[in-house]
């Protein structure tokens, strides 16, 4: 998601980080939980949403394996605007992100870490729902994804996230999040870095 946004818009060179702890140390426990579920459980619910979050705050490639299937495909249109900013057209939406595990993984790999909060969870048979925040050098950023997840076979070990023996792997990923207030934090945090978007409101352009 925070994908190769900054390669595309601009790098984040010289911006300060905060490094989230690695989720093998996290614990299934968060406050405003509000998942009902009825196969997959609240706790591996929490995992599967902390584990991508992992992803984008503390990456690494061996975790990537870990979480996402190999089948794996994004669709993200804030991903879309942010990469063709300012010029974005009707083309550039609603098209797949990121088509493979592999492409997903490089661009996130290429990227440095943004400090993520998981707010709520939802989850039902084959998919988990979240909202969470991503904190980059300004200001806060929300969002909302949807991850459909798959069960892990029994007799590939070390795969997926679950409390018990069920296993989860990430199959297909949508996510939204607010991509203004994003380009608004690389225009003001990062030196040297001329980034702008024209946003047309009733007849009026207003410079983002």
């Amino acid at each position: 998601m925070r994908t190769s946004i900054a390669a595309a818009v601009c790098p984040f060179m010289g911006l300060v980080f905060c490094t989230a702890q690695p989720f093998n140390n996290i614990t299934s426990k968060a406050t405003n939980n509000t998942s009902t579920t009825s196969c997959i459980s609240p706790a591996d619910a929490i995992l599967i949403a902390n584990g991508f979050g992992q992803i984008l705050s503390n990456f690494t490639t061996s975790w990537g394996d870990v979480l996402i299937a190999d089948d794996y495909i994004d669709q993200s249109d804030s991903v879309a605007t942010l990469m063709h900013s300012p010029n974005v057209l009707a083309s550039d939406l609603g098209k797949t992100t990121f088509s493979s595990k592999a492409s997903f993984l490089a661009g996130e790999a290429a990227q440095p870490g943004v400090p993520f909060s998981l707010l709520n969870t939802w989850s039902s048979c084959d998919a988990v729902t979240f909202r969470y925040v991503l904190s980059p050098p300004g200001l806060d950023v929300q969002g909302i994804a949807v991850a459909e997840v798959v069960e892990v076979a029994k007799n590939e070990t070390g795969k997926g996230v679950g409390e018990g023996s069920q296993k989860w792997q990430i199959k297909t990923f949508y996510g939204e999040f607010n991509s203004a207030v994003w380009l608004t934090d690389l225009k003001d945090g990062i030196v040297g870095c001329d980034v702008s978007g024209n946003v047309t409101v009733a007849g009026n352009e207003t410079v983002v």
